[in-house]
């Protein structure tokens, strides 16, 4: 199976498993004795005191899901549906039909966009969390709602100037970002199942500390692996020794992350570092080297260079990190201001980078075609072409 395929597979799993447990999350709100799947499926897969006792979302925000249980159904029921549109825009054969593509992707844009005001909404109305990492996550909602927005608007822009290669690119981090949510739950309840001490709260924000890496470089690494293969291209010279040195820039701000992660309180589990960030993180460094460099024997000289533009933008992940906890300490605290680091600052360089590989890609296919329609225009003659 191809790593595309692959891809597809998982967007298609996670959003029709989270569609049941978004879906009917707040209905006990309303109906009493309506079916909770989600706080079910913790309690059966990692135990009763994860899933409602103490440091459970249950315990910690009950009372302000049902004071505003309303703007809860709208953002729930919005975003699950919003995901399930996703996944038939994968459909091939509804991609033969540019009308019902078309409006299934204004229909999926304007859920995206209530789900998030609701979020917003919410965000403004309820009080902070006053537990481990509450007010750094509420800040990774804040962030994670508008680079939804942003990157949908990014979509909606690209394809009204007919750019159909940005297009792809951001609609598809615009749908990793979407799919954090069904991912959290499926890191804080794994958490769980592996270590029984870990309180669901602490495990949440573990996961949403992995997401910070994982969501948007999966979204980069999504649009480079769909990319066609191009005709051998020259390689840049003089760039080998960027290889080894995003690796030492990685592992530098893998070493000033760890320092401000040692004074923190021993409740502080090590996973917060480790599974947090720095797996995560260098994973994705590795393997956007392993591109460049494959890209490098093939001879294929422009997918070497957005390869390593990638990796730049891993490695400089975790240096960010440890940048943003450091100017968030003493606003959040110790505890709080690291993981408003890996929560926060690690997705701005990936998702940075991401933009300059996709403005390229955009630039050069533009490229291509004028120059084919150049060349052509001596012997063929003019035609119209627009969206129907």
């Amino acid at each position: 199976m191809s790593a595309r395929r692959l891809g597809v597979v998982v967007v298609v799993l996670l959003a029709v498993g989270y569609f049941p447990l978004a879906f009917t999350y707040v209905w006990h709100f309303f109906v009493p004795g309506a079916p909770r799947l989600q706080d079910a499926v913790q309690n059966a897969v990692v135990g009763h005191d994860f899933a409602y006792g103490h440091g459970s979302v249950v315990a910690l925000r009950a009372d302000d899901y049902r004071a505003h249980r309303v703007v809860m159904l709208v953002h729930t029921s919005a975003g699950a549906l919003t995901l399930a549109l996703a996944v038939l825009q994968y459909s091939a054969r509804l991609r033969r039909v540019p009308g019902v593509h078309r409006w299934t992707g204004r229909t999926y844009l304007l859920l995206m966009g209530v789900s998030m005001a609701a979020a917003y909404a919410f965000l403004v109305a309820a009080p902070q969390i006053d537990y481990f990492g509450g007010s750094a996550f509420d800040l990774q909602l804040w962030v994670l709602a508008s680079s939804t927005l942003a990157s949908a608007g990014l979509a909606l822009v690209a394809i009204r100037r007919r750019d159909v290669v940005s297009h792809r690119a951001w609609i598809g981090m615009n749908i990793a970002f979407m799919l954090t949510a069904p991912l959290l739950r499926v890191l804080w309840i794994g958490l769980g199942r592996l270590d029984h001490g870990i309180e669901l709260m602490v495990g949440l924000d573990v996961g949403a500390s992995t997401l910070a890496v994982v969501a948007p470089g999966a979204g980069a690494l999504a649009f480079l692996l769909s990319q066609p293969a191009r005709r051998t291209s020259p390689v840049a010279a003089g760039v080998r020794w960027q290889y080894p040195a995003a690796l030492v820039v990685s592992v530098a701000g893998s070493g000033w992350l760890a320092a401000r992660f040692a004074p923190l309180p021993d409740e502080v589990p090590v996973t917060s570092l480790w599974v947090g960030h720095l797996v995560p993180a260098t994973g994705l460094v590795l393997v956007c080297l392993a591109g460049a460099l494959r890209s490098r024997a093939a001879g294929r000289g422009v997918a070497e260079a957005r390869w390593r533009s990638l990796s730049w933008g891993a490695a400089l992940a975790t240096p960010s990190a440890a940048l943003t906890a450091v100017l968030a300490t003493p606003v959040y605290g110790t505890v709080d201001g690291f993981l408003a680091g890996t929560m926060v600052g690690a997705s701005g360089p990936i998702v940075l980078a991401f933009a300059l590989v996709v403005r390229s890609a955009a630039t050069r296919t533009q490229a291509g075609l004028t120059s084919r329609t150049t060349s052509n225009s001596s012997r063929l003659a003019p035609v119209e072409t627009g969206l129907l």
